[in-house]
């Protein structure tokens, strides 16, 4: 499914992205995608910046604050458009160059007019993807899941007038985490309304079921989360009867495997991504997939590459 390609690209686009961002540019990932859309928008709001991310309210709230004390942002009212100071430009142009290189090489190989398309349609599939994250919020809202008072279930409103300057090339990563975020955070709800689920518990329980019979040691490295954190989660789907650990051996080795309901679960959610993923793409024709997918795999081996360079640099 592409939400799981597109998971997989991120992961090492990040790993292979974040030394060089943090040994040169300092910040945290979110801080820095803000200080890159707020330079090419020449000033966006806090609403518009939570929109173009996808971002969670909060989360864009925690992350401007510094970039406000260090003076890089700034806004003469609470609710106006933040802009970029001196210090702030000139980290916008020092990420831009970053950008542009690592962008040059996750994007080896493919053609200026294919790439373009994939940009276009990265777009087109970020629009989309919030309008099912509203109309999850929505059903959600409906279900009892979510508070509906605690912010507005309207489709999201995206920001209107001519930039200042064009964007930058086409700058693929920020347009693939933004896609991503609407992807998780509509799946998050969709787990918690259909099965009781974290997105967590689901992606351990989905791990569990594709590759069974799986060692808790190899789960661990697999998610890579904290294991006190995986513990807590098996522990939570052996309590549900959707998961069993067993201990093949005498030795301390715990295998776990799932039941015949978490094999239930698992196959009534795939379907329901299967469903998700076609609503998607119902606005692409069948080539327009199958280009969009080939370019996720370029990508992909290109990301691999380069995570492979930064881990003999490392």
């Amino acid at each position: 499914m592409l939400g799981v390609r597109l998971a997989r690209l991120l992961r090492m686009i990040r790993e292979s992205h974040v030394p060089g961002y943090e040994r040169e540019a300092g910040y945290k990932e979110i801080q820095r995608q803000l200080i890159i859309m707020i330079g090419m928008f020449g000033g966006l709001s806090s609403h518009e910046i939570v929109t173009l991310t996808g971002h969670e309210k909060a989360q864009v709230s925690r992350a401007i604050k510094p970039l406000e004390e260090a003076k890089l942002i700034a806004r003469p009212r609470l609710r106006a458009k933040l802009t970029l100071c001196s210090k702030g430009r000139t980290m916008y142009n020092r990420l831009l160059a970053m950008g542009r290189e690592r962008d040059a090489m996750l994007t080896a190989g493919i053609e200026p007019d294919r790439l373009k398309r994939f940009a276009a349609m990265t777009d087109r599939l970020t629009v989309a993807a919030a309008h099912m994250y509203a109309e999850e919020r929505r059903r959600s809202a409906e279900a009892g899941i979510i508070n509906p008072s605690a912010s507005s279930l309207d489709l999201p409103s995206w920001p209107e007038g001519r930039r200042v300057k064009p964007p930058p090339g086409h700058l693929i990563t920020p347009k693939l985490i933004s896609l991503a975020a609407y992807l998780n955070r509509s799946a998050m709800l969709v787990y918690q309304r259909c099965e009781g689920l974290s997105h967590f518990q689901w992606q351990v329980l989905s791990r569990i079921c594709i590759a069974r019979p799986m060692p808790l040691a190899k789960l661990i490295i697999a998610v890579r989360r904290d294991k006190s954190q995986v513990g807590r989660t098996v522990g939570y789907l052996e309590a549900a009867g959707l998961v069993e650990r067993t201990r093949p051996t005498r030795r301390r080795d715990i295998v776990l495997e799932p039941t015949p309901r978490g094999m239930e679960v698992f196959r009534a959610m795939y379907e329901v991504g299967l469903e998700r993923e076609e609503g998607l793409l119902s606005g692409f024709t069948a080539e327009e997939r199958e280009a969009y997918l080939a370019l996720i795999a370029i990508l992909t081996d290109n990301a691999r590459q380069m995570l492979e360079s930064e881990g003999a640099l490392g």
